[in-house]
This record gives structure tokens, sequence and C-alpha cells, in this order.
């Protein structure tokens, strides 16, 4: 495939000191530096919706909000002020809606889906889920969501309630039991819901002792992929597998994939199942063996969605993938390439075949989106914009087109 433009969107918002007045860092300059993260190409291949997090060192968190930016880079619009914070921007299948989470106003501080129109006006509230909502995905049509949303916790006080009485004692009844970040699990598991925007009602669609996670829409918006581990005692690996449900309340989810490790394992980061354009594939990382852990290398794979045996198409490389989705055409899945501690982006034919890297260099890529035409933006990171992550450094962004 030829490369018809290659531009550099920057979106500097780190340390603002010319090259020429360099110096030691100390830390009122971490303090100033921006995260940009989450570009999201809108359908139209016009803006790209992306989020900026700001650390707020009096309350000891960062404070994150939504922009725009547009394809050519000549505006930068930002879409939220609100201290509680925002993110995961997505847009609805027609470009006009920007669908996202945010725990403001919510009493028990958890993140519920909002719905901002760009023709102007306030964001608006959509849901009330007492556990909140942890992911979204828009349909084909544009009227219905598919939201993963968590049970209610037991322990959680009733809005108003000051009191100081002892939690409730912890219970252990399952073999993982305890978790970094998240502390003692309980109970609570993450459940698909599929939310109506006529009726502003959310359905659960996968009751259960399960947790689902990265829901993915077939192009007929018929039915939905996501990740999952149905199965006994499923607490005792982590053998994460592929499931595709029907988008109707009381529908059975189809396994589709067996391999005995992770398939697509929510924990690595990656992006959500991808289904090619035509319907009939869904692409995804394969993991490695479990008894290999985080040794085991990651590969892109490619399932038929009526199910039947999954391919990998970069079983010969070494080095792990994240994040791969098909081209507009479907001839290729884009995917990110780790080498030498960064990500790159490159691409493998969907049949099958050599794989070639995009974009190299010294920069690190985290995140890509790609929509029909060939527009393709990654969140990009380099030697004078320090990569992304858990120190809230820079970022920027580079769009890319590829096509004929």
């Amino acid at each position: 495939m030829s490369r018809a433009e290659i531009a550099v969107l920057t979106l500097m918002l780190s340390l603002n000191h010319p090259l020429s007045a360099q110096r030691p860092v100390d830390v009122d300059d971490l303090a100033r530096v921006r995260d940009v993260s989450d570009p999201q190409l809108s359908p139209d291949g016009a803006w790209v919706a992306y989020t900026v997090s700001v650390p707020d060192t009096a309350k000891d968190k960062d404070d994150t909000d939504l922009w725009l930016a547009s394809w050519d880079g000549a505006q930068q619009i930002r879409l939220t002020r609100s201290p509680a914070g925002e993110h995961a921007p997505r847009w609805s299948p027609d470009s006009r809606y920007i669908a996202f989470l945010s725990d403001r106003d919510d009493p028990h501080e958890v993140a519920q889906l909002w719905l901002l129109d760009r023709a102007g006006g306030e964001p608006e509230r959509l849901t009330n889920l007492p556990g909140g909502v942890s992911d979204l995905a828009w349909a084909p049509d544009g009227l219905r969501l598919a939201l993963i949303a968590s049970d209610s916790n037991p322990n959680a006080k009733a809005p108003g309630d000051s009191s100081t009485k002892a939690p409730k004692p912890i219970v252990i009844d399952r073999f993982q039991f305890k978790k970094d970040e998240t502390g003692w699990l309980s109970a609570q598991h993450n459940h698909l819901y599929l939310f109506d925007l006529a009726t502003r009602t959310a359905t659960l669609l996968l009751p259960g002792d399960y947790d689902e996670a990265a829901p993915s829409w077939s192009p007929d918006g018929r039915s939905i992929a996501f990740v999952s581990r149905r199965r006994p005692e499923f607490d005792r690996t982590d053998n994460y597998d592929l499931y595709v449900v029907g988008a109707t309340p009381g529908a059975e989810p189809r396994q589709l994939t067996t391999f005995e490790g992770p398939d697509l394992d929510p924990e690595w980061g990656s992006r959500a199942p991808a289904w090619s354009p035509d319907g009939t594939q869904i692409a995804y990382v394969r993991g490695g063996p479990l008894a290999l852990l985080y040794y085991a290398g990651q590969k892109v794979a490619v399932v038929p969605a009526a199910g039947g045996p999954a391919r990998v198409l970069t079983g010969a490389l070494d080095r792990n993938v994240l994040s791969p989705t098909f081209s507009s055409d479907g001839s290729q899945v884009f995917f990110l390439l780790e080498d030498d501690r960064v990500y790159h982006l490159a691409q493998v034919p969907a049949a099958g075949g050599a794989i070639e890297r995009l974009v190299e260099g010294e920069r690190a890529l985290t995140e890509l989106s790609v929509v029909r035409g060939g527009r393709i933006v990654v969140a990009s990171s380099g030697t004078s914009a320090p990569t992304s992550g858990s120190t809230g450094t820079a970022c920027w962004l580079m769009r890319r087109h590829i096509g004929p």
C-alpha cells in the first residue's frame, strides 16, 4: 500500500521552556506536564477526539478533560472543564456525538455514560448504574451502545451517610481474592449491557458470575464480540477467550477461541477485538502458554466470526504486539509492534504474509485509531516529548493517511 500523506500534529502541552534555556527538570516542572492519550478518529476522518490529563497536586490526582483536534492540525478545541474528569471519548457513527465516561455528579463517585452533542449544549448524563460503567462501544446504527458495567458495591455508603461504622467483614470465597490497585475482590462482576438511546434504558445481556470486557459490535449491528473467562473455577487461570453474543436479551454467547492461554487478556491493555469490514473475521491478540506468565509472547491472530480454527498472522515474529485492527478494505491488519522497549506501527496481510513496519524511529506509539479512507491516528512520544503513562508525562499525536 502506498503512503499518500504523512504529517505530524504536535500537541506540545508539556514544558514551555525554549530549547535555548535548557536546565535540569525539577518537581515543579513535572506538575506542569500534560499527558495526551486515547486518540479517536471521527468516522468521517475530520476530527480527532483525545484526552489531556493535568496533575492536581492538591488532590493528588489527575484532572482529565476531552479535547478535539482537526485532521489538518489547525484547530484544537477543549470540550470539557469538569473537575471530576472525563475519559474514553467515543464517536457516534454519524460523527455528531461523543459518548464518554465521567464520575461527575455521581454520589458514589463511579463513572457513568455521558453524551456530548458537537452541535452545542451541555453534556447529558445517560446512565445511573450503581456500580458504574467502565467501557462503551457504539452500535453501527447509532441508536444503541454496548456497555461494561459493574455490580453495585455492597460496602458502598448511601449518599449523605457520614457514619464511621466499621465496614462489613471481608469474606474470602474465591481463589483470586486480591488484586493490585483494586484491593480485596468481592462477588462484584463486570457485565455486558445493551443501552438504548431512545428510551435511555440499560438492559443486562449477560447475567451470572462471570466478568465481560472489551465489547465490539459486528458491522451489521447484530452481534457483540467480547472477552471473558466463562468456565468453572475461572479464577484459577488467566485464560481469557473471545466470545460473540447476539445483541438481544436472552441470547447465548458462543465461544470462538479455545487456545489454552490468554486470548486478548484485558490486563495487557490491548484494544477490543476488531471485526473485518465484511463481518467474517475478528482480529485479536493471542497470548502465549500460561506457564510462561509474562514471558510468553503475544501474537496477532484472526478467527472466523462464524466459528472455526484461528490463524496466527505473526507466528514467526519474536516480538509482542498490541491493538490489531483491520484496514478499511479488510486486506491488512494494523498493529503495534514492540521492539527495544517501544512500540512501532506495523501491518500484516489479513491472508498472511510479510510484516511491514510503517512507522519507526526514536518514538514510542501507544494507541491507534483507524477509519474509512485509510486515515490512522496514533499516540506517540519521543525524546523531546516523554512517553505517556503512570508518571503523567507528555506525548503527542501523529496522524497518518495510508491509501492508494
